[in-house]
């Protein structure tokens, strides 16, 4: 009897996915729970398994299509059996829609690439002709970053002249215009893989969301001593993992700035999972900490430079980046001091993190003090959490970030 697998539900947020090879053809013998698919969803690109057993008999989807969750996948028939398609009405087969011409396209000039490394001559970005010729020399992880971005390797060129093309190369030739139209207008890259659903989730969150910002200054000195008694005792921590056990901390004291709206109401998330933005070369990633109210700074740290590396490498799993119920991003490396972050949607609230500065400060006694500041900005939604009980919030990270011994 032919039995029709559906794309199942994995995860509270999915709701369909980019098809992206087929791990099986018609006639293979497929057991439950058997990879069948590569897929991309909003999170990464996993594989996916079957739901029943039996003899592949039809493929009910092509690479490259997009497939919403409950449609249908594939048939599986009995050893023996034979299938036959269901007609498709005549009315319901629609004409093919003639093809318009398609210009000529000419090639961009050049277009400058990012500095390389100091010492390294840069070759301009020449985007439109092949880069090199003959097989290019490309990282494993340029080619997968290039698959996921639906970009054709050969392409791109390497960013050191006769170097191999790197993962930062992948992503100067994303970043960059391809094509120039006759009459000499610049065209850009459709986004597509991670770029593409960073768009759409960063659109829904502008769109959806009545935001509000509250900025905090915050001295960073008790801070950073605390990283210091770590690191002598070679337990090297990132002001990223310090930040997640203070906004754990926090959340418990708030729980209202962990919840979610979702569809017209508001959910409390009984875990707390702390999301940290992470600029890999795919675009952002965002590694989330699971219960991170209930670990302990170290458990916090290594974990924490475990899913950054795997987020960089492209290595990561869907699971290493799904569930986070808040999330907090991190500019101060750049020399940020200040920015206002936009919430990774349903969730409530994100914390953006700004550069720890110099600066003098007057004493009790009016002296100038030298301290060592950064700014906290909290952006949350004011559907679900009004100013006073958010500026409460924030009150309390800061308390925790100065005075650290009140949240370990």
């Amino acid at each position: 009897m032919a039995r029709t697998m559906v794309l199942p539900k994995i995860g509270v947020n999915l709701e369909k996915i980019t098809l992206c090879r087929w791990l099986v053809k018609v006639g293979d013998k497929v057991g439950e729970g058997d990879a069948i698919l590569e897929a991309e969803t909003d999170k990464a690109t996993q594989e996916f398994f079957a739901t029943d057993s039996g003899f592949v008999a039809a493929l009910l989807a092509g690479e490259g299509d997009t497939v919403l969750v409950g449609a249908d996948l594939m048939v599986f028939v009995d050893e023996g059996e034979e299938y036959v398609a269901p007609a498709v009405p005549a009315a319901d087969v629609a004409e093919p829609a003639p093809v318009a011409p398609v210009a000529p396209v000419a090639p961009v000039a050049s277009v400058k690439a990012p500095d390389a490394e100091p010492g390294a001559s840069v070759r301009p970005l020449s985007v439109g002709a092949p880069a090199t010729s003959g097989r290019p020399r490309i990282s494993p992880l340029a080619r997968k970053l290039a698959k996921s971005l639906g970009i054709d390797p050969s392409q791109v060129p390497p960013r050191v002249p006769g170097g191999r093309v790197t993962g930062a190369a992948v992503r100067d030739y994303a970043d960059v215009a391809v094509a120039t139209s006759a009459a000499g207008g610049q065209k850009g890259i459709a986004p597509s893989g991670i770029r593409k659903v960073i768009a759409e989730r960063m659109s829904q969150s502008a769109s959806e969301k009545p935001t509000v910002a509250l900025t905090v200054s915050v001295d960073a000195t008790a801070l950073l001593l605390l990283r210091g008694d770590y690191k002598q005792e070679g337990l090297p921590l990132s002001v990223d993992a310090v930040f997640v056990r203070t906004v754990a901390a926090a959340l418990r004291l708030h729980p209202m700035l962990n919840a979610a709206f979702v569809g017209e109401g508001v959910v409390m998330n009984e875990r707390v999972n702390i999301g940290v933005a992470t600029d890999a070369p795919a675009g952002l990633i965002v590694p989330v900490v699971k219960n991170a109210d209930e670990k302990s700074l170290f458990e916090i740290g290594e974990e924490l430079a475990g899913l950054s590396e795997r987020a960089i490498n492209g290595e990561f799993t869907a699971e290493d980046v799904s569930g986070s119920t808040f999330t907090i991003t991190n500019l101060g490396m750049f020399g940020i001091e200040e920015f206002t972050p936009i919430i990774n949607p349903p969730e409530c609230a994100i914390l953006g993190i700004g550069a720890i500065v110099p600066q003098f400060c007057p004493d009790d006694a009016g002296q100038p003090v030298l301290k060592k500041l950064m700014k906290l900005t909290l952006v949350f939604d004011h559907r679900i959490v009004d100013g006073a009980p958010a500026a409460r919030f924030l009150r309390d990270v800061k308390q925790f970030v100065e005075r650290p011994v009140l949240m370990l």
